[in-house]
């Protein structure tokens, strides 16, 4: 009896690990199927869907689909998420990768991997622009509970404000609501403040012209790289995914992404080609 029970103890023991040895990992997957699993949410230019055919486009649509040529994998558009849930499909194994902009974020980085980054967007400060009281203020001053910061849940302002305001109050929007809701948070004085690419600014500013503005100073607050989303610990899938990307880097194949869909000159900071 005693060694049957030694036995089962065992068995207990070995088999989580024997199973969790025989899971396929999304590079086997993918060199088994020859199919990209893609998740993806879709913002402005990076990728987005035609309202009168449904489909898809934008520069995160080209390059992937580049990415397919180079590799000799088809893409398949999988499951549209929220920011939210892009880690938690990756983790379930319901796609292999986000395929549309995301960015690098401290709580990101604790939960999932990155690709190289495929080019930057230079993040800004602004506030309403008749709003006088930031026009001699440090960004130091800003970080007090008096400010309110407009954010979105799971994305990267909520994580902006928390690293370099962390007394601001926020004022926090769900992950569902769209984008252009940050601003108008700020333009109704809901919030003194919020974070936002050019872009974001340029396409808000159409339909409500002379109505924001960035703080005094000469700098970005930050520049963010914008990346594929990948399963942490698949070393092997990333090394073959940034290898593609390289290529496609120094053909110029990414410029010419970013070329046939920037809106506004110089919404991003492009990944120079070594000369």
């Amino acid at each position: 009896m005693r060694n049957l029970i030694l036995t089962v103890l065992v068995l207990i023991a070995i088999i989580p690990h024997a199973l969790a040895a025989e899971k396929e990992t999304a590079y086997e997957r993918v060199m088994r199927t020859g199919v990209i699993r893609c998740g993806y949410t879709l913002y402005s230019v990076g990728l987005n869907r035609d309202a009168n055919t449904g489909q898809l486009w934008g520069i995160y649509k080209d390059i992937i689909e580049d990415v397919g040529k180079k590799l000799g994998f088809k893409i398949e558009w999988t499951e549209e998420v929220g920011w939210g849930q892009q880690i938690e499909g990756l983790n379930a194994g319901r796609y292999d990768m986000i395929c549309s902009p995301v960015s690098v974020t401290g709580p990101r980085s604790r939960a999932a991997d990155y690709s190289m980054p495929l080019y930057y967007s230079p993040v800004w400060v602004w506030v309403r622009i008749d709003d006088t009281r930031f026009d001699k203020t440090p960004r130091a001053n800003l970080n007090v509970p008096s400010i309110k910061i407009s954010t979105m849940d799971g994305e990267q302002t909520d994580a902006m404000a928390s690293y370099y305001f962390p007394k601001a109050e926020k004022i926090s929007l769900p992950q569902t609501s769209d984008f252009s809701v940050l601003m108008l948070n700020v333009t109704t004085g809901k919030a003194d403040l919020t974070f936002a690419e050019p872009l974001s600014v340029h396409e808000f500013m159409k339909n409500n012209p002379k109505s924001l503005k960035k703080i005094k100073g000469d700098k970005p607050l930050t520049l963010v790289p914008n990346i594929f989303l990948l399963p942490r610990g698949e070393y092997d899938f990333k090394a073959m995914l940034n290898n593609a990307l390289t290529e496609l880097f120094l053909s110029g194949a990414i410029d010419k992404a970013i070329d046939a869909h920037e809106k506004y000159p110089n919404s991003y900071i492009r990944v120079r080609n070594p000369e």
